[in-house]
């Protein structure tokens, strides 16, 4: 794995930037969303490196029947500017609404990373993935991207390029990597 071409940064959301829901459940509201410690300091980081940072999120709870589109949108409002309260910005967001395997941009596929690619006019390959489950890592490995796994004490890789604590470590990684090149 190659971080040093690295210019624009995926993120998850849930486990990644904020503290994830109980299992099988969402971040609803947004007095639910919460940061991880130094999330934001990281991704202030890496705006200040001149790195797209780019949020793409499975939101499978929004294709329930009593799901509302606006409940989202505050929650995503509270991102940022919880992330602004900590001086960093996210340049965009993707999120899939759509029940599993109902659709070719919910993570592990890598819809919403070609689209941000397509959209942006980025490539690819000079991009990584971060985020703390396998459908993370498969949806960066299928964009072509490198992959780094968020796992607080290591464990299992599940094909990740790097396994690390947590988005700060990821970071501090990509930024060490980037200011190794040679100019």
């Amino acid at each position: 794995m190659d971080l040093r071409n690295v210019r624009t940064v995926f993120l998850d959301r849930d486990g990644t930037i904020n503290v994830k829901a109980a299992d099988g459940e969402y971040v609803r509201s947004p007095e639910e969303l919460v940061l991880l410690p130094g999330a934001a300091e990281a991704v202030a980081a890496l705006n200040a490196a001149g790195l797209r940072t780019v949020l793409v999120t499975n939101q499978r709870w929004l294709s329930e029947p009593a799901a509302e589109a606006a409940r989202f949108a505050a929650v995503q409002d509270r991102l940022e500017q919880l992330l602004a309260d900590g001086g960093a910005r996210l340049d965009a967001e993707y999120h899939c609404p759509h029940a599993t395997a109902s659709c070719d941009c919910r993570k592990p596929e890598a819809g919403m990373l070609l689209r941000a690619a397509r959209e942006h006019g980025f490539a690819l390959g000079e991009s990584v993935m971060i985020g703390d489950s396998e459908t993370d890592v498969l949806a960066g490995r299928a964009a072509g991207a490198a992959t780094v796994l968020l796992r607080p004490g290591g464990g299992e890789s599940h094909g990740a390029d790097v396994v690390v604590d947590d988005l700060a470590a990821a970071v501090r990684l990509i930024l060490r990597a980037k200011d190794s090149s040679p100019a």
